[in-house]
């Protein structure tokens, strides 16, 4: 029921897979996915007054800075998710072999509000609920083919095409746009290649690759001028090497590339409800892919025959374009937005990546995980400023042991504090940025196998997230306290 006790959920999923073998060269796979799932959502938290008559990234205090998100009876949401694939794979010789593979998925979503209000949080929506039925279903087909040449023992590489095709239709009611009821397309063409090389006995692993990938739109609700505009086409390579000491058990890597991420058809096309605002507009036609370089280098070393392990990785990234959700006085489309996607210089991500695995007896394993990331964002007139919802500061802990048919686990998080935006609930919908505190969460799960018969086993599993019932927030929304769940599965 929530962490209120007035949230409702259910959720409903369901799987299978199958493999056909005609030949012993050939292979023939299929596999299904199902989720049907309802929830009751609470009303988005939002920033109040207090945060915005201090100075620079204030203190994130419930009740006075920001409103955490509160209950609201009537409001949810529907989702139905089906994914459906299929793929034939056949091995000519040791030299040749090649794949095709289909891929279909459809979701269907519907958000929903009606106009009943908690008494207890009746100031916050003076003048009523906001009643809407907003209404998104999409739909994906990606075909793949790609080809594995084998040159030389040393030499393997790999050259393929993919076709997708993505079709989002999207329904708001009552909606205050011109823009409704509308579907709008997108179809993405690529081509790519890798090539992977090994020297010395494999000591020495060498890695370079390479993707084209365009786009072609269709859109029912691309406003005048911007109907003749297309997306650009993207570019990206990247390669690897690595080296590998075994007299002393130690490897050393880098990588260097670049990379994209085309927009979303939400992000080009996409409205929603946003406060007392109603329905608006969000989405840019217009957005370019986003685009960035990376170089990243370190090093593994193993002790004790395999039993102490240890890496260590610096990584650096520049975000040379984004698209990003912003606020801005004047809509640079023309179309009347208060807030939306654009495009912007991205900024700056760096930082060290640490490891350190132990298996001390027989059935215990260890793991140890630190993360430093120092993340800036580009904002015009200000230069870098600190990245949103990325902390500093990352510690993690894992012990699992297994004793025969148990296998006990214990998950020890710290996630270190984070400055994220908050908007308030009414005009003028300013932005604040708030810094929320960090918290450390511990997770401790059991589970039993046991064969039914040769073919069937069961396994019953459960445990208990966030064991020590820490209270913290996520962007605003108050995360649950301790949670009990366990299960039973069987495997065929």
């Amino acid at each position: 029921n929530g962490i209120d006790d007035d949230d409702a959920y259910g959720n409903t999923s369901f799987a299978g897979r199958g493999q056909f073998h005609p030949t012993q060269s050939i292979t023939i796979a299929g596999t299904f996915y199902g989720n049907v799932a309802n929830a009751r959502l609470n009303d988005s938290p939002f920033a109040l007054g207090a945060a915005f008559s201090g100075g620079l990234y204030p203190n994130a205090v419930a009740g006075k800075t920001f409103q955490p998100d509160f209950n609201n009876p009537d409001q949810g949401r529907r989702n139905r998710l089906l994914v459906g694939s299929g793929r034939f794979s056949h091995v000519v010789n040791d030299l040749l072999s090649y794949t095709f593979a289909y891929q279909r998925v459809t979701s269907n979503r519907r958000n929903y509000n009606g106009a009943l209000v908690d008494p207890r949080y009746t100031a916050f929506v003076p003048f009523g609920d906001f009643e809407f039925l907003n209404v998104n279903s999409g739909t994906i087909d990606t075909v793949d083919g790609r080809v594995n040449l084998r040159f030389a023992r040393e030499n393997l590489a790999t050259i393929g095409f993919e076709f997708e095709r993505e079709s989002f239709f999207q329904s708001s009611q009552p909606s205050f746009s011109t823009f409704n009821n509308t579907t709008d397309r997108q179809r993405t063409f690529a081509l790519f290649g890798q090539d992977q090389l090994s020297f010395f006995d494999e000591r020495l692993r060498i890695a370079i690759g390479a993707r084209w990938q365009g786009y072609r739109l269709r859109s029912a609700d691309r406003p005048g001028s911007l109907a003749s505009r297309e997306s650009e086409s993207s570019l990206t390579g990247d390669g690897s090497i690595a080296y590998l000491f075994r007299s002393t058990g130690t490897k050393l890597r880098g990588h260097v590339g670049n990379g994209f991420r085309a927009p979303s058809l939400f992000e080009r096309f996409g409205e929603g409800t946003f406060g007392s605002a109603g329905t608006v507009r969000f989405g840019d036609p217009t957005l370019r892919a986003e685009q960035s370089i990376s170089v990243d280098g370190g090093f593994d070393q193993r002790f004790a025959n395999d039993r102490l392990s240890f890496g260590a990785t610096y990584f650096y990234t520049r975000l040379q374009r984004v698209v990003a959700f912003t606020g801005f006085a004047v809509d640079p489309l023309g179309l009347g937005r208060f807030s939306g996607y654009i495009n912007r210089p991205g900024g700056v991500s760096r930082g060290v990546e640490t490891s350190i695995d132990a298996v001390p007896f027989k059935g215990m394993q260890l793991r140890g995980t630190y993360t430093f990331t120092n993340s800036d964002r580009f904002v015009s007139g200000l230069g870098l400023q600190p990245e949103y919802v990325i902390p500093k500061h990352l510690v993690g802990l894992v012990w699992s042991q297994r004793y025969r048919s148990l296998l006990f686990s214990f998950d020890l998080n710290h996630t270190g504090s984070y400055i994220a935006p908050v908007f308030e609930n009414n005009f003028p919908f300013r932005m604040a940025e708030l810094t929320f505190a960090g918290y450390t969460k511990a997770d401790a799960f059991v589970s039993y196998e046991r064969r039914a018969s040769e073919r069937v086993t069961m396994t019953l599993f459960g445990g208990v997230e966030n064991l020590f019932n820490e209270k913290y927030y996520e962007n605003g929304f108050l995360a649950p306290g301790a949670l009990g769940r366990g299960g039973i599965k069987f495997r065929f």
